[in-house]
């Protein structure tokens, strides 16, 4: 039996098909290439074995997405990221009206326990999308102190890095102590 082309094309194709398929679809394109090279010219088997490695790529890149669980926990995440930031403009809103400063530390303490309740919604919804959820405001909060002009107090900066992600990992170990509970 003669071994299928592209011995490295086809390793890479197997990184694409479930572990459980492999060996029988390897097998079925490894026998189909046999007879054709046998009927016809083993150049157009050749051809025949590429144009079906790379016809069926895409649809195995697909179903692998559709079966992850990581868009859904981003998209979660994402929203439940949108809901701090709605939240968060409310409460400055609110605030820009009464007597307090503008770099006073009451939004903070009345933007925590909301984060932590969005953070155990959203794990709820989705679990580990509050992780995901604290590390996007990480990374938002880094973005915004190194890259931004706004001359906000260190002190106020450096609460916000620590407050937001924080609440947010304890919505999350809130959600998953309270459904070990029940």
């Amino acid at each position: 039996m003669r071994r299928p082309p592209l011995p490295l094309l086809t390793w890479v194709f197997t990184r694409f098909v479930p572990k459980g398929d492999r060996e029988p679809l390897i097998g079925d394109l490894a026998e189909e290439y046999e007879l054709r090279a046998t009927t016809t010219s083993s150049s157009a088997a050749s051809r025949w074995y590429l144009r079906q490695i790379c016809a069926s790529i895409p649809p195995l890149l697909w179903a692998r997405f559709t079966r992850a669980t990581w868009p859904g926990t981003l998209g979660v995440a994402l929203l439940a990221y949108f809901a701090v930031g709605v939240a968060q403009y409310m409460i400055q809103r609110a605030l820009a009206s009464s007597t307090a400063t503008f770099y006073s530390p009451l939004p903070l303490i009345i933007v925590f326990p909301i984060v932590v309740l969005i953070g155990y919604f959203a794990e709820r919804i989705r679990p580990q999308s509050a992780v995901v959820m604290g590390t996007l405001m990480l990374l938002a909060i880094t973005a915004m102190t190194l890259w931004a002009s706004e001359g906000a107090p260190l002190w106020y900066r450096a609460a916000y890095f620590v407050v937001g992600p924080a609440a947010a990992f304890a919505g999350a170990a809130l959600q998953r102590r309270h459904s070990r509970v029940r």
